[in-house]
């Protein structure tokens, strides 16, 4: 089996994802998907996100990551990450970056972000997936995706 390793850059994706929009389009949410079909996805903090046949292809394994949530350090507001995979909320500061890693193999979590108090993301990560989301000075939420 050939081995691949794909360097993802979630900057040129949010360039390319704002080129590709209509100027007259207005939202606050982005999403930009990209798939690949690799054995390993290296994130953009270097972690090695791998596949194995140990935890089954297509599905990101034990360690790798799930969830990644930046804030702007321009942002004044109140931001609240909650995974129902795992004890508690998390709160962040501006400036400040959470990530949560699988706990297991394949491991699915629904993840709602609060931006000040307001459900600003809902939705479920599935085992195939790593999100990253990211508040922008203005409170606004880009989401940026990889698939296997």
């Amino acid at each position: 089996m050939q081995r691949r390793r794909v360097l993802a850059s979630l900057g040129s994706l949010a360039l390319l994802s704002g080129c590709l929009g209509s100027p007259s389009a207005s939202s606050s949410e982005t999403t930009t998907e990209t798939t690949t079909a690799p054995d390993s996805e290296t994130t953009e903090s270097g972690q090695t996100a791998t596949t194995t046949d140990e935890c089954g292809w297509p599905q990101f394994c034990e360690g790798s990551e799930l969830v990644r949530v930046r804030v702007s350090g321009g942002f004044s507001g109140e931001v609240v990450l909650k995974p129902a995979c795992r004890e508690g909320d998390i709160e962040l500061s501006p400036g400040e970056t959470e990530t949560l890693t699988r706990q297991v193999d394949a491991e699915t979590c629904d993840v709602k972000l609060l931006v000040d108090s307001e459900v600003a993301y809902d939705k479920r990560i599935h085992d195939y997936e790593f999100v990253t989301l990211r508040v922008g000075s203005n409170g606004e939420v880009t989401v940026e995706g990889v698939e296997l």
